[in-house]
């Protein structure tokens, strides 16, 4: 509880704990196996709350539990619960560091845990006020000491015994270690690793956790009668087996896209209505005669426009904080930049060109922010999440010359999340809605074991807190809410975006009065002359309907890009260049995908 060691081995590891308390706390409970559905846990209990400081389960996953967090604090009680039981919340979740991830722990007394869960050494800590969690290499071999108990100087000193240890003796074998969690710093009673402080705090047992690649041992030596206790523990490959896709998943969603013509690929989609595109290129004489729709915009915002470069247009008040990133950045660099800018989690984290929801991911911590670096090969965004709880996609144009522009369509987005009925698993949840079941690939990949939780009756858990049609967000048309007043509000902001035209903006608000006035909102992306009239997803729309809106909207960005030419003196992208951008896009797209 107050001094640990992770000890990497050839075939797993080793966590050894050295637990200091008061001597008038009761003796803990000897460590034995404990059911928790699918799962076999092993743990020595605390005797006073029936919590623990040290827990395995037979899939590998490991924790163990310091008091305190970065540095000694004053206890400020009551707390609504124990460290060790929240320890053991954590242990006994499919996903402990998803978990921990989520679980609330206001009035929870600080602390530090070790973790390993699915292959992966976790340091997290929780200041009283927020967590930080730091992705530790698992190669290397670490030691903690208690905040409470150690100050920087005798923290420092057990670092200096601990290297010196590793470097001198077999610190993989247990017997060794257990020496050392014994014997180390032996004459210094107030800061060696079995303390014993003027009778009043001492070292009251020892703990190793052996993880092998078949196998779990847990020798425990209780200090206060000096017996030892051995048990262990078989890891079990299918109590840690991954989630898999359903029986005839691909024949269902090949079923859901055949009779719902929103998740038609877009080939298939735009194939009918292509004629009236022509058309407008023959009378533009240019296929590419969007390209001066909004001239500030590489490309009239059709394809390959740089996010950043959009925001840089926009008045500062109405979109997030945002920070671009070259891909290939140093991660030392991003998070003293994020530091630097005053950026808290979580956080979005998106490519700087992109589309579709492609690469947009919420970020709780550093750690996913390293492993989101790690994977995008392509310039990035980091913003700040903006946490209004509605979102809308609102389509707006303004004909050259003409002082007031017009809203043509608006979409509400409803995020993919689920509401437990307390029976049903949420990969059983998913399974049952068609909109959610074309998702699950991806939520497979990024939720798994939890995917096999039970969410109690009325709770609600966003799986996916974006608002794209393609990542899950069912739309709703609410081109009736359309009023003199919320178009005002869109032209007066649109008029200080220079050079824009036309395009959707995505705008998360607080409410829907506070949005008709223009205020307490976020702009989260503009598109230019790319965007999609995204009113016509909405389930309720034929797909004729659909193709009217798409014949009406390009009618007007024909106007538009006709207009800018005409007055501004600006030419049509050439032939060259669109079949240059084409090309681009085309490679781009297979770095995103």
């Amino acid at each position: 509880m107050c001094t640990v060691t992770y000890i990497p081995t050839k075939s797993g590891f080793q966590l050894t704990s050295n637990r200091d308390e008061n001597v008038n706390r009761k003796q803990a409970i000897a460590p034995r196996k404990y059911q928790n559905g699918n799962y076999t846990l092993l743990y020595p209990k605390d005797a006073d709350r029936n919590g623990s400081w040290i827990a395995t389960k037979n899939n590998g996953d490991t924790v163990v539990l310091l008091n305190g967090a970065f540095v000694k604090h004053t206890a400020v009680p009551p707390y609504k619960t124990s460290r060790g039981l929240v320890l053991m919340d954590i242990i006994n979740a499919q996903n402990p560091f998803l978990f921990y991830q989520d679980i609330d722990l206001i009035a929870v007394e600080p602390f530090t845990l070790v973790l390993y869960a699915q292959g992966s050494l976790y340091e997290c800590r929780w200041d009283g006020e927020r967590k930080h969690i730091k992705l530790l290499d698992g190669k290397d071999a670490h030691i903690w000491s208690s905040a409470t108990l150690y100050d920087e100087v005798a923290a420092a000193k057990r670092v200096n015994w601990f290297n010196n240890w590793c470097k001198s003796a077999n610190p993989d074998q247990v017997e060794d270690i257990m020496y050392f969690h014994h014997h180390a710093g032996e004459g210094d009673d107030t800061d060696a690793l079995v303390i014993n402080r003027s009778g009043k705090m001492k070292t009251v047992s020892v703990t190793n956790i052996n993880v092998s690649l078949q196998n779990i041992t847990m020798t425990y030596h209780d200090l206060r009668d000096g017996n030892e206790y051995v048990h262990d523990l078989a890891i079990e490959a299918d109590s840690n087996r991954p989630v898999v896709l359903p029986r005839f998943f691909g024949l269902r969603r090949f079923l859901i896209r055949l009779f719902n013509w929103e998740y038609w690929s877009l080939n298939m989609f735009y194939a009918p209505v292509m004629f009236y595109w022509f058309w407008l290129s023959f009378k533009a004489r240019s296929f590419f005669f969007f390209s001066t729709a909004n001239p500030l915009i590489e490309n009239g915002g059709f394809t390959l426009e740089s996010k950043a470069s959009i925001y840089n247009l926009i008045p500062q008040q109405y979109y997030p904080k945002t920070i671009l990133f070259k891909t290939k950045t140093d991660f030392r660099q991003i998070k003293s930049v994020i530091k630097d800018k005053n950026f808290d989690f979580p956080l979005i984290a998106k490519p700087d060109i992109g589309g579709r929801g492609v690469q947009v991911k919420l970020v709780h911590n550093e750690v996913e922010l390293l492993e989101y670096t790690q994977q995008i090969r392509v310039d990035f965004l980091v913003q700040e999440y903006i946490k209004y709880k509605s979102e809308v996609g609102i389509f707006y144009y303004r004909l050259p010359g003409e002082a007031k522009g017009q809203v043509t369509g608006i979409v509400g987005k409803e995020f993919l999340a689920l509401t437990g009925d307390g029976k049903h698993t949420m990969m059983e949840l998913i399974i049952k809605e068609p909109r959610y079941l074309l998702q699950l690939p991806v939520l497979i990949d990024t939720y798994g074991d939890e995917l096999k939780q039970v969410l109690p009756i009325g709770k609600s858990k966003t799986l996916v807190p974006y608002g794209n049609h393609a990542r899950g967000a069912k739309f709703i048309d609410l081109s009736h809410l359309i009023t003199d007043e919320l178009t005002d509000a869109i032209d007066d902001i649109c008029r200080q975006i220079p050079g824009f035209y036309f395009g959707r903006l995505d705008v998360m608000y607080n409410t829907w009065d506070e949005l008709c006035r223009g205020k307490n909102l976020s702009i989260i992306e503009l598109n230019g002359a790319g965007s999609e009239p995204t009113h016509i997803y909405d389930p309720k729309h034929s797909i004729f309907f659909a193709w009217y809106e798409i014949i009406r909207h390009w009618k007007l960005l024909y106007r538009v890009s006709k207009l800018n030419k005409q007055q501004k003196s600006i030419n049509y992208m050439t032939h060259k260049q669109g079949i240059t951008m084409l090309k681009n896009n085309t490679e781009y797209l297979k770095l995103v995908s």
